[in-house]
């Protein structure tokens, strides 16, 4: 049983890291990465969002999601105003220049899926889909707030 643990682990942590590297190689020459483009996906869901809302979104530190806000307003895909209702609070919105690389990140998507699915049927990858959603409601149903997007 601590062996199959171990290699599930191992396996999870594999493909999301081996997705993580492709999907950085294939955005290279936009100077886009995968944690950057995790970013803007949240903004392409909700713009305007505060960087303390993205920190809850994502899940990663308030410092560490201004250090990715900083990356992305300096190649003109993001900008910070200032919060209407609250001074000391900047929203995040995306700039117009934003629309080529959603595209190219859409694309690139849609590579890296191909890739990760090559060989299998679509029953297998209807099966895989399945598995990993419940693996995902698992594991959020023993967190404190519950799943995340």
């Amino acid at each position: 049983m601590e062996n199959r643990d171990r290699k599930i682990g191992l396996v999870f942590n594999d493909v999301a890291r081996f997705r993580g590297i492709l999907f950085d190689q294939m955005l290279h020459d936009d100077g886009v990465t995968h944690v950057q483009a995790f970013v803007l996906d949240r903004l392409f869901k909700q713009d305007g969002l505060t960087q303390t809302e993205l920190s809850e979104r994502m899940d990663i530190g308030t410092v560490t999601v201004s250090g990715l806000v900083d990356r992305l307003e300096a190649k003109g895909w993001v900008e910070r105003k200032p919060d209407s209702k609250d001074r000391r609070a900047k929203r995040v919105w995306l700039t117009s220049k934003v629309g080529n690389i959603r595209k190219k990140m859409s694309g690139c998507i849609t590579q890296l899926n191909d890739v990760t699915l090559d060989g299998m049927e679509d029953s297998e990858i209807d099966q895989l889909v399945d598995l990993l959603k419940k693996a995902k409601i698992n594991l959020a149903n023993k967190l404190c707030k519950g799943p995340q997007d």
